[in-house]
């Protein structure tokens, strides 16, 4: 057992130098822990709202100040002495005490790290690591029976567009995804290789080779289809088999595109109608060997969405972000009309550790794969990483093989891969 003694949250930075919370809670029995909260910046509109402090004259209106009070005056002073293992109640507590659809009232950034916090309190109590716990706990919570084999299949960015890179690309992430079969470890060798290959070439056609805030090279690239060759250059000169060990993927985020119900795309000169679109990204997918295709339309129309994932959803994972962001109502929509196949999950698009599993849930009872996903403003807390492996996702996205908040996550991957090799 383990009893609350303090929670205390604090301002910090996170990986683009923008404030986030970061919380310690102590046990009475002299446990520590400590949680970090990270941010995104391409928002679905069912997305969870942030507390931020709106004060211009600090970190231009982005400071966490009136949250870490809402933490440490509102809600850590009515837990003192409260068991963790209460954690399922106190995350219900929490959601109906700010009692506002997207968490306007408390804010989601302060939610989720007391969830977190309490989370990974009564996960060091049982004396499990906290993949093994969160194993534990969804299997009991939803009578499940997943067992920890394997490490999700990674989704590893290597070239950044649109809003989060390069103003040249209209996609917003161009991806390598290795076969499923492949060994953790020995994929994330795939990826510095062809990462590092990247650069090299990049290098020697005095192309940019600066980074995103994912880790995402941003070339002087003019097309989305030049940012396709010159990966697939580059897996050739590796002896990478396309289509066999290694598979492309690209996050479209149409958002940044998308104007007057038209798709302005480079590659084609032209806008495009929602029909000649589709045909686009069709004929894309096949000649890329293209297994990942995340945002492909705007989140609004779901009568594209449903017609792109009756082409290519047999060969193609269809993946929503923006297009549920978290909400359940929405997810229910989009099963109902076969409208995806896959869905990503993020911190921060659910305001409790409970809602974040119970979201898995229904994404595991309807066929849906599931793509556990880091956030563009990252931390070094690595607990997504655990979640991923604890609740056996399909896939996970945690951005470049470059960048500390990153790596942070990927050596956590290697760690557990070791743990689970011994015990096999």
């Amino acid at each position: 057992m383990a009893h609350i003694g303090s929670i205390i949250a604090r301002e910090i930075l996170d990986s683009r130098g923008i404030p986030t919370l970061e919380g310690r809670l102590v046990t009475k029995e002299g446990m520590v822990v400590h949680a970090q909260i990270p941010s995104g910046e391409s928002l679905g509109k069912h997305e969870g709202a942030e507390m931020r402090d709106k004060d211009p004259h600090r970190y231009e209106g982005m400071g966490v100040l009136q949250a870490v009070d809402v933490v440490n005056s509102a809600i850590a002073p009515k837990l003192l002495n409260v068991d963790t293992a209460r954690f399922p109640e106190i995350d219900d507590w929490l959601i109906k005490a700010d009692g506002t659809k997207n968490y306007n009232r408390l804010g989601v950034n302060s939610l989720l790290l007391v969830s977190q916090l309490l989370f990974k309190a009564q996960a060091s109590s049982t004396g499990l690591s906290l993949y093994e716990f969160v194993n534990t706990y969804y299997n009991d919570t939803f009578k499940q029976n997943v067992a920890i084999t394997r490490i999700p299949t990674p989704i590893y960015n290597m070239i950044n567009g649109g809003k989060h890179g390069t103003k040249n690309l209209d996609f917003q992430e161009f991806h390598i995804v290795p076969a499923s079969s492949t060994p953790f470890s020995q994929s994330l060798e795939f990826a510095v290789s062809c990462y590092n290959g990247l650069k090299g070439l990049f290098q020697n056609r005095n192309a940019d080779v600066s980074v995103s805030e994912e880790g995402g090279f941003t070339p002087n690239l003019f097309t989305n289809t030049e940012a396709f060759e010159i990966i697939k250059e580059v897996l050739v000169t590796k002896k990478i088999k396309i289509g066999v060990d290694i598979f492309a993927g690209v996050d479209c985020a149409p958002a940044y595109y998308f104007d007057n119900k038209q798709y302005a795309i480079k590659d084609l000169g032209a806008s495009l109608n929602t029909t000649e679109y589709i045909k686009f990204l069709v004929d894309m997918v096949s000649k890329y060997n293209m297994l990942i295709l995340e945002d492909p339309l705007d989140e609004d129309d779901m009568k594209g969405w449903k017609e792109i994932t009756q082409q290519i959803g047999k060969q193609t994972y269809v993946v929503a972000d923006d297009f549920i962001a978290g909400s359940l109502d929405k997810l229910h929509q989009v099963i109902e009309e076969q409208a995806c196949n896959a869905v990503l999950v993020k911190f921060n698009q659910s305001a409790t550790i409970s809602e974040m599993l119970n979201f898995i849930h229904v994404l595991r009872t309807n066929n849906m794969k599931i793509v556990v996903s880091h956030r563009l403003g990252e931390t070094t807390d690595s607990t997504i990483a655990d979640i991923a492996v604890g609740i056996q996702a399909d896939f996970i996205k945690f951005g470049s093989p470059a960048r500390g908040e990153r790596i942070v996550k990927y050596n956590r991957l290697l760690e557990i891969e070791s743990r689970i090799l011994k015990k096999g």
